[in-house]
């Protein structure tokens, strides 16, 4: 289960980046504006489902 908990905790670190990354490309770079949302969809997807994981695991008792 800590495996599992520090992967999740690895892919929301990630998807924070990601986050900041796209939120630069859509406010700053005009070119790269479609990409930039892509890339803050799939980020903040991620963080959602990271967030419910780890909650779900630590409320299960899981750690």
């Amino acid at each position: 289960m800590l495996v599992l908990l520090l992967i999740l905790v690895v892919a929301i670190f990630i998807s924070a980046i990601a986050f900041l990354i796209g939120l630069y490309k859509v406010l700053f770079d005009k070119e790269d504006k479609a990409f930039g949302i892509k890339l803050l969809t799939y980020s903040v997807i991620i963080i959602i489902i990271g967030f419910g994981s780890c909650t779900a695991l630590l409320e299960s008792g899981g750690i």
